[in-house]
This record gives C-alpha cells, structure tokens and sequence, in this order.
C-alpha cells in the first residue's frame, strides 16, 4: 500500500525556498511510492486550519514543508483535529529556523530529508503546552516573548534573523527586569527575571540554544530563568546562548520540571516558538509522547 500524505506548504518559508524547493521533493515521493496532495498557506497561522483538514482525510503522514513556525502551526492543527496520537508528522526543513528537525537528526539538505521520509521509521516525541497552544522548541515569558511580539507586527516576508537582530536591541532600550512567582510542579523558584524559558527541545530561533539540556522525548521541560540583569549584562550572555554556554553565568538558573506556572503583577508576553500567545498568568505542560514523527 502507498503512502497516504498531505503536505502542508508554507510558500514563504525559508525566503520562498520552500515553495521553489517542494516540487522536487514531491516528485522524489512519488518516486517512492508515496501519494501525495498538497495544501498551500495563505497567512500566518492557516497551516493550523491546513493541518487538521489534512488530518481529517485520513491520510497516514502530515508534512510540514517549511521551517519551525511551519512544525509549531502543523502540530497544532494535528492536536487540533485529535489526531495526534495516530497519524505521522512529516518534517520537510525548508525555512529559515529548522532547530526541531536538526534536535532529532533529520538532515537539513532535501536528499537527506526524502531518504528519512521514505524510510518510514516513526518515534514518539513529546510536546510543550503552554494554555491552549503546542509547541516543539522553547516557549517562555518575558524579554524573549517581547521580541517575538515586536517582530511578529512586522511583515511576514520581511522577518529572519536580520529583524530577530533588531527586535532583540529594539526590546532591549525599554524592558526591564520584573519580580516573577514561578511555580515547578507546584515547588516556588520566584525571583526577579529578565526571562523565564520553558524548553520541549534545545534550540529555537535559528540556533539560540536557550535550552541545551532539552530532550523531546524525557517527558520533561527545561526551564532556564535568567535573573535580574543590566542590559551591558545581556550582551555578554547573548553570544553565549548560540553555544548553550550561558547556563554558567552566575544570573542563571537551570531546572526540570512537567508543569511551570509563571505570574506577575503586571502582564508579560508569553511566546510559544517565537509566536506571540498572549500575557501572564501561563501554564507549561510537558505531554509525553504526544506526537508520532518520521525521524531517524
């Protein structure tokens, strides 16, 4: 029997290399064996809506063809439709951040990528919760969350890291520090933070190791509070982050746990792999073995 799959497309990911790209992995599938449809994104968040339609058609494997943004909206369309439990997510990394396909050894050149789809060799992964948004990297509360804020009101086809790079300074003129009551299953960690990171896998936003001791499938969360720093602080920590060598810094703390509660008096952002989902009070979750993927 062939495989059944629906791609889900993102044209704009990775510059629009996944929409120059897609073709000649659709064909090297269908070389396969695979039968394959394809549904294209419009807008920020129609993979979500795309994904759950794809699932409702009783296909064997979702692919996701694009980058993290594409994985994040994917799995929440497949959670979406109550499918994640048995259908596959397929990873196609063609965006601009592919941290999640690069966390579970999927080759980041389309040759590799198609010889990993092929083969047909599915694991269990775990997901983060974060209220009623899934995600697969790093989600979190705080300075990081405010960026993400910032570069999410600019234009889709103008992002990357250039306007990551320039959320991040921009951010940095007028955020301070703020008290934060943080609860790790249920135990206190309070503190004043800068941020607090809640991490399903290492990396998020091209390379920023935020939580280098994540595993996505150990059924836990990292979570990685930096404290109360100043801003000449935050340049030093910031090229460490790329290498995940910051958890040394003596204003940062490292822990484990299956749920994080984080408040405030005042509201802060809350991100969910770089995409803005609101304000404190949030709820993490771990979710083991939530998601059936094609890896290695």
């Amino acid at each position: 029997m062939p495989v059944k799959a629906v791609a889900v497309v993102n044209p704009v990911a990775g510059r629009g290399r996944a929409a120059r790209r897609w073709p000649q992995v659709r064909e090297r599938l269908v070389a396969a064996g695979w039968s394959v449809d394809e549904l294209w994104s419009e807008f920020p968040g129609h993979a979500v809506e795309l994904a759950a339609e794809a699932a409702r058609r009783g296909v064997d494997v979702v692919l996701a063809v694009g980058g993290d943004g594409t994985a994040n909206e994917a799995s929440n369309g497949l959670a979406r439709s109550g499918a994640l439990g048995s259908l596959s997510l397929g990873l196609v990394p063609l965006g601009t951040a592919n941290d999640f396909a690069a966390c579970l050894g999927i080759p980041l050149d389309v040759e590799g990528a198609v010889k990993v789809l092929a083969a047909g060799r599915r694991r269990r992964v775990d997901l983060g919760q974060v209220n009623d948004r899934w995600f697969v990297n790093v989600a979190g509360v705080g300075f990081d969350a405010e960026v993400a804020r910032w570069v999410n009101r600019r234009s889709k086809l103008v992002r990357g890291t250039t306007m990551y790079v320039a959320g991040i300074f921009r951010t940095l003129l007028r955020y301070q520090p703020t008290e934060v009551e943080v609860r790790l299953d249920g135990v206190p960690w309070n503190a004043r933070a800068f941020l607090v990171a809640v991490g399903n896998s290492p990396a998020y936003a091209g390379g920023v190791r935020m939580c280098p001791d994540a595993r996505p499938d150990d059924g836990e969360l990292e979570v990685v509070r930096i404290g109360d720093v100043r801003k000449l602080e935050v340049f030093r920590i910031l090229p460490l982050l790329y290498a995940g060598r910051h958890l040394s810094h003596p204003k940062v703390a490292r822990a484990a746990a299956r749920e994080v509660v984080v408040e405030a008096r005042i509201p802060l952002a809350v991100h969910a792999d770089g995409e803005p989902v609101g304000t404190t009070p949030a709820r993490f979750r771990v979710q083991p073995q939530a998601l059936w993927i094609l890896a290695p």
